[in-house]
């Protein structure tokens, strides 16, 4: 999802960043990959053997783009899905769509033409006509926030969302919620450590990876002891810290079954990496050869 609208465009980068050996904790692992969803936001690059084996889907953070989850669901026809998002859903996208008809869009300065409102309107109808097309059988949604402790009735621990979803087999976490990532660590850590015969994939999108360093590093590190670092991929929609790391990066955590022994240096990979906002140049960053 978009980091925010209300951030400033990075610089455009036409030079490689060069990332300093502290962060060879990130360096991936080769493997086949593909590209799964959109070649922009919300589209993500995994091992080709997940893409093609994954017999269960745990998803948080759909917001307005399910493609990947329906990427998934052509791939592998028995797939169960299971999604989290407050913010989504068909009954959300209906209401947004007769609001928008009728008054327009709150956040717009100018007051909307009557053209303009009827197509804000239409494209809400649309979403949630597909998305109650997809959401239905074996592929679950409920509209709630993922969070810890969960003590509200709009959120559910992390704990209680995965329950049973690792007995249909192989299963794929994706997890992309705008920063609430850090708040599930202890969790998804202790998830991992029960189920990591399971969890053949884990991608996630951190974000504030320049103010939450340490949170960051050490939720890193704890999932690359049970999934190693097959791929990653900086986001163009946000800075890039002194040092060369982006402040929202996306992992893609594999299952080390035919992992090569050398790791990838380069970054974005050509035909597969593509810009969150082509507007700007997209992320170029590589690590030091180990000597």
């Amino acid at each position: 999802m978009n980091y925010s609208a209300a951030l400033p465009k990075p610089r455009a980068r036409i030079n490689t960043l060069i990332l300093t050996r502290e962060f060879n904790y990130l360096r991936p692992y080769e493997t086949r990959l593909v590209r799964v969803g959109p070649k922009a936001d919300c589209g993500y690059v995994i091992p080709e053997s997940v893409a093609n084996s994954t017999k269960s889907l745990y998803s948080i953070g759909i917001s307005t783009d399910w493609d990947f989850e329906v990427e998934m669901a052509q791939r592998n026809p028995k797939l169960r899905v299971r999604a989290f998002d407050r913010s989504s859903g068909w009954k959300v996208f209906l209401y947004v769509g007769v609001r928008d008809l009728l008054r327009g869009d709150p956040s717009e300065v100018v007051p909307q033409s009557a053209r303009s409102r009827l197509s804000s309107a239409r494209k809400y109808f649309e979403l949630a006509i597909r998305f109650r097309l997809f959401f239905i059988g074996r592929r679950i949604f409920k509209r709630l926030w993922v969070r810890s402790p969960g003590l509200s009735k709009d959120e559910i621990t992390f704990e209680k969302s995965i329950e049973g979803i690792f007995r249909s087999g192989s299963t794929m976490i994706k997890i992309d919620i705008e920063g609430g990532e850090y708040q599930l660590a202890n969790e998804l850590l202790n998830a991992l450590k029960c189920n990591k015969s399971a969890i053949n994939c884990m991608v996630m999108e951190f974000h504030d990876t320049h103010s939450r360093r340490a949170e960051f590093q050490k939720l890193v590190e704890g999932v690359s002891r049970h999934l190693p670092i097959v791929h990653l991929h900086g986001n163009n929609c946000a800075p890039v810290a002194s040092d060369g790391l982006p402040h929202v990066i996306e992992i893609t955590f594999a299952q080390n079954t035919g992992l090569a022994t050398s790791q990838q240096l380069k970054f974005p990979l050509i035909g597969l990496d593509y810009p969150n906002d082509n507007s700007v140049p997209d992320c170029v960053f590589e690590f030091i050869p180990e000597s």
